[in-house]
């Protein structure tokens, strides 16, 4: 089994992994980059490493790319 797929399935399981700071279902506010303001429920992680790219699933804007250095808890 390939590395990051293991990742992925942890995390998804709930799991915390190593360098990665949210978890499924969290909910954030960006703090900064291009969608500054908004907030929403992480969804998805598409990278680990080294700065995690989320998706987060907006009420109001859709679906949203975003990486963990631009969000934070409310």
């Amino acid at each position: 089994m390939n590395t990051v797929f293991e990742l992925h399935n942890k995390w998804l399981g709930g799991e915390l992994v190593s360098g990665v700071k949210f978890l499924m279902n969290d909910y954030v506010v960006v703090a900064s980059g291009n969608h500054a303001g908004l907030s929403g429920s992480v969804v998805s992680i598409i990278k680990f490493e080294p700065n995690p790219i989320y998706t987060l699933e907006t009420e109001t804007n859709g679906d949203l790319e975003v990486r963990e250095s631009e969000i934070h808890y409310p």
